[in-house]
């Protein structure tokens, strides 16, 4: 315990004569407490998609009661709020430009995060293989930094409609 408050007490004098290296120590606690910070922009585009099309009301509707008409009808307008406010926000583009079912080679050295192999994967690469899935990727994003006001893991606030 003495020990600690010595060697907290020659910290301070040190940063005392020479204030510019005691920075070293401020920044390093200020990126700590920025690294503890959460990323909710997530919940932001879900937010988004929510008031654009109700999306996350869909999903969580039980649609076992609904004839397949009436779940065609709400899927067609989710379908197309949601759509266009996601290309508004984050431009999304196929990773493979062949469509599904095209032969592909996939060569050596490839994006492993763009690409999943699959299959009966033998050896290294070159790989001939179909394609399964055309993957998508992220052309341009342009979520809002900051929505309105309100509680961070807050996706969708409840509405209270009060009658006089």
């Amino acid at each position: 315990m003495v020990m600690r408050f010595l060697l907290a007490i020659k910290a301070f004098i040190k940063a005392w004569k020479e204030p510019t290296k005691a920075l070293v120590f401020l920044d390093d606690s200020v990126k700590n407490l920025e690294s503890t910070k959460q990323d909710y922009s997530h919940l932001r585009l879900l937010a988004l998609l929510q008031q654009s099309g109700r999306l996350i009301d869909f999903l969580k509707e039980d649609i076992h009661a609904f004839t397949d008409a009436q779940v065609g009808a709400a899927v067609r307008q989710i379908h197309q709020e949601c759509s266009k406010n996601l290309e508004e926000l984050v431009t999304i583009r196929p990773i493979m430009l062949e469509k599904e079912g095209a032969r592909v080679t996939v060569p050596k050295g490839y994006d492993t995060t763009a690409i999943k192999v699959s299959g009966q994967v033998k050896g290294e690469p070159p790989y001939i293989g179909t394609i399964v899935h055309q993957g998508w990727k992220a052309h341009k994003r342009s979520l809002p930094m900051k929505m309105a006001e309100q509680a961070s893991e807050i996706i969708c606030p409840a509405e209270i409609e009060v009658k006089g």
